[in-house]
């Protein structure tokens, strides 16, 4: 039996990403090998395969923060998981790309056997990233009004449709094109294209904003922090901009004076985001908040929107209609069949 991983072979475009195969092993001691269903795509793989990440891994690396399939194989001393499980993995960034993936018992949650693996994929980084900084650092509460950049992404979406749940009034940038799709979760579209979203908030929202989700980086924090009302937090969670400005910037210098600032320049609270760095802090918090995203999953109170499934050995095609924009909500690589 081989193990087939999407690995990125040299900092590049998409062309650097290429099938290798290696025997499957024995998992060992703690550790659990996981025939993979799905795994998520996301723009930090990207950046990951471009060299653009801070601390980019050395080549060659696997793509991929997730993963979600069914436990084949365990070592010894997992007594918390056997065959047959169904079972969703996060890592910090790199190993999902694969069609079965190794991991140690802290990076492994059971999920419910009856949820789609796919949507279950969806969740993982962009469900539990979203519902994190909406009830973990923003503290939300019903009626609170908030703006979300890059509404029809992945982490958009997510914020949408979990916002949603909470009773949120919600405003979305996106393109255009996509604004039926921040209309069908109930928030009002700014097209960012067209319109200068500070302008545009302070006309239908002059009260100002209690929380902005601003995954851009650079200006856009800035601007982003004018549309807060007097107790509003400002929330940064990525720096896609140098996806589009197509080098690395000094996007860690300004993450990390942004963070160390901890304020607006009116004094507005400031929080930076990472899901690995909070997943280090409080590993709880993550597992709980993983459970809490399959509920909703299970129960049919949240829709992950899907843009695309495409096989494994198709990733560096996924990850390019990712960068062209061509998506709304998340891109999930299937196994091959």
């Amino acid at each position: 039996m081989w193990n087939i991983k999407m690995t990125v072979t040299e900092y590049g475009g998409p062309e650097v990403l290429q099938a290798m195969q290696e025997p499957l092993r024995t998992p060992e001691s703690g550790e659990v090998r996981v025939k993979v269903q799905s795994a998520g795509v996301a723009l930090a793989d990207i950046m990951r395969r471009e060299g653009l990440y801070p601390m980019s891994p050395e080549v060659p690396f696997v793509p991929g923060y997730d993963a979600v399939g069914i436990v084949d194989a365990v070592g010894a001393g997992v007594n918390d998981y056997a065959a047959g499980d169904r079972v969703a993995v996060f890592f910090n960034g790199t190993g999902g790309y694969a069609s079965h993936v190794y991991a140690r018992m802290e990076e492994v949650v059971l999920i419910p056997a009856t949820v789609d693996a796919s949507e279950a994929a969806a969740c993982m980084l962009n469900y539990v990233t979203a519902y994190q900084m909406l009830h973990r650092i923003a503290n939300v509460s019903e009626g609170d009004r908030i703006l979300i950049h890059g509404a029809s992404g992945g982490v958009g979406t997510a914020l949408l449709d979990l916002g949603r749940l909470a009773k949120l009034e919600m405003y979305g940038t996106a393109s255009a094109a996509k604004h039926q799709v921040v209309v069908g979760y109930g928030a009002i579209p700014i097209d960012y294209q067209a319109d200068d979203f500070v302008e545009v908030l302070a006309s239908i929202a002059p009260e100002g904003m209690a929380t902005v989700f601003d995954p851009i980086g650079g200006s856009n924090w800035e601007r982003s922090m004018r549309t807060l009302n007097a107790e509003g937090r400002f929330v940064g969670y990525g720096y896609t901009s140098v996806l589009e400005q197509g080098h690395a910037n000094d996007w860690v210098k300004d993450w990390t004076g942004v963070a160390t600032r901890g304020t607006t320049e009116s004094g507005n609270p400031v929080h930076m985001y990472s899901i690995t760095t909070l997943k280090k802090e409080r590993l709880d918090w993550f597992r709980e908040d993983v459970q809490a995203v399959m509920s909703l999953l299970e129960a049919g109170r949240i829709h992950p929107l899907i843009s695309h499934r495409i096989p494994l050995q198709e990733a560096a095609h996924a990850q390019e209609l990712l960068t062209g924009a061509h998506s709304v909500g998340k891109i999930i690589l299937v196994e091959n069949t």
